[in-house]
């Protein structure tokens, strides 16, 4: 007998029957706190070339000019200076601020002084740096507030996530506080569940009294197979998973944080759910248009049948690191981030949404090329369909065009891959003839309207 074994599933997929949900009718509530938008200038509390703090002896000077901090450690500062610099009206400039000002024309280049005094150095010839800029010059090491927000489905096993992880790398850079990690499960699959959800979350809204410059939320949950919908809770007592559409789950699980949101500088989503949410259009389409009317900074999706997030590990460090930490624009720096995450490529495609006017988004298809194993983002068959041989493939030709035969030599099935169009390749990756590449997507958001979910709901049962 051919031994087996049962384990636990770590993909978001399954079926689930469609149930229609709202957002219930407003009720009188409280006056909630009004919600200030964080001051832009808010020092971070590490040095920005060693990237330490500072204790005992030591300081951190805070720039003039951007949030940025230098230690004295980094610095040979003259002790015969050293009460000078104490005046009040002595300024301080960091030496990223040094540097760019430099490069964009707005000053000629000068030895870096640092400190001055009515535009004036304070020490001459030049201030001494003892170490080397470890980051890039447009990044920070910011300690502004913080929000991060992990919704998951009702009974849905989410031990040791990627998203704790991002939570236990990012707390150490809050020191003096501003950083808070909000958990929830939810299960909306009936009104009276819905009530119970925005009531427990406006509630946590309530609560945190102070403004969040940045927000992310993750959604983990399983999404139906065939029409993308994602999982909702159970409809009654009986543990059956229901599901929804995209955008009325987005509506109801997203509402109660809007306060909050809409006092944000930047606000981010995270889908951790199957591909059918991406592969199917019709969910698609509605994902695009909750994004528009969400107003998100950006939202990161996947693509893969059988999603693990777990793989999207490197890809969520990454982004703490260079966009939260670092305030790096996220469409800047989103090829680094998949860059750090081939293995991820291996496993799916990865998608980001951002909103670029009241009505409209980019949509970017981010996929892992290998020569070998996914040519032009494609894959190979790890078995031939018609003979059946596995690991049967040999590269006829590897130019703009990859074509593969099967060796089998009374089979010969034959695969071609293309460049996709309005594609651009990115940096080369960690394996030889591999990359990541940025494919544009023509948007193509839209809701069905309600004779269409009816027709949807008839047909499926």
């Amino acid at each position: 007998m051919v031994k087996s074994k049962q384990t636990c599933k770590k993909s978001t997929g399954g079926t689930a029957p469609r149930v229609t949900l709202k957002l219930p009718v407003p009720t009188a509530v409280p006056a909630a706190q009004e919600v200030a938008v964080c001051e832009p200038l808010q020092h971070n509390e590490y040095c920005i070339v060693c990237r330490d703090g500072s204790v005992g002896e030591e300081r951190l000077f805070l720039c003039s000019l951007c949030p940025r901090a230098m230690c004295s450690h980094c610095m040979v500062i003259p002790s015969a200076g050293a009460r000078m610099i104490e005046a009040d009206d002595v300024t301080f400039i960091c030496i990223s601020c040094h540097i760019g000002r430099e490069r964009h024309g707005r000053v000629s280049y000068t030895p870096y002084c640092g400190f001055y005094r009515r535009d004036k150095a304070v020490f001459s010839p030049f201030l001494p740096i003892c170490a080397t800029l470890e980051v890039s010059l447009k990044s920070e090491l910011s300690s502004a507030p913080l929000l991060m927000i992990h919704l998951i489905l009702v009974d849905h096993d989410t031990a040791s996530s990627c998203f704790d992880l991002a939570c236990d790398f990012l707390r150490p850079y809050f020191p003096t506080g501003g950083f808070e990690v909000c958990t929830i499960a939810f299960d909306i699959g009936n009104a009276l569940k819905v009530e119970s959800y925005q009531s427990k979350a406006s509630a946590i809204v309530q609560a945190l009294k102070s403004s969040w410059m940045r927000i992310v939320i993750a959604i983990t949950n399983h999404t139906d197979n065939d029409r993308g919908d994602p999982f909702v809770g159970y409809e009654g007592k009986k543990k059956v998973y229901v599901s929804a559409h995209i955008h009325s789950v987005l509506d109801i699980l997203l509402s109660p944080w809007h306060r909050l949101i809409d006092g944000a500088e930047e606000s981010y989503l995270w889908l951790f759910s199957c591909g059918a949410l991406i592969n199917n259009p019709t969910s698609f389409a509605c994902l695009q248009q909750a994004v528009i009317n969400h107003h998100m900074t950006a939202t990161i999706a996947f693509n893969a049948v059988r999603f693990q997030p777990s793989f999207a590990t490197h890809l969520l460090l990454a982004f703490a690191e260079l966009v939260l930490i670092e305030r790096l624009s996220i469409q800047l720096v989103f090829p680094d981030m998949v860059g750090q995450s081939y293995k991820l490529g291996r496993h799916t495609d990865v998608f980001l949404l951002m909103p670029v006017a009241p009505n409209s988004l980019t949509v970017t298809k981010y996929s892992w090329t290998d020569s070998q194993l996914r040519p032009w983002g494609q894959y190979l068959p790890v078995q031939c369909p018609d003979c059946g041989w596995a690991n049967a493939w040999e590269a006829v030709s590897k130019c703009k065009q990859y074509s593969f035969e099967c060796k089998n030599p009374s089979c010969r099935k034959e695969y071609l891959f293309s460049q996709p169009a309005n594609s651009r390749i990115l940096m080369p990756g960690k394996r030889p003839g591999a990359c990541w590449i940025a494919i544009t997507l023509e948007p193509t958001p839209g809701i069905p309207d309600e004779d269409e979910m009816h027709d949807d709901l008839l047909d499926f049962s």
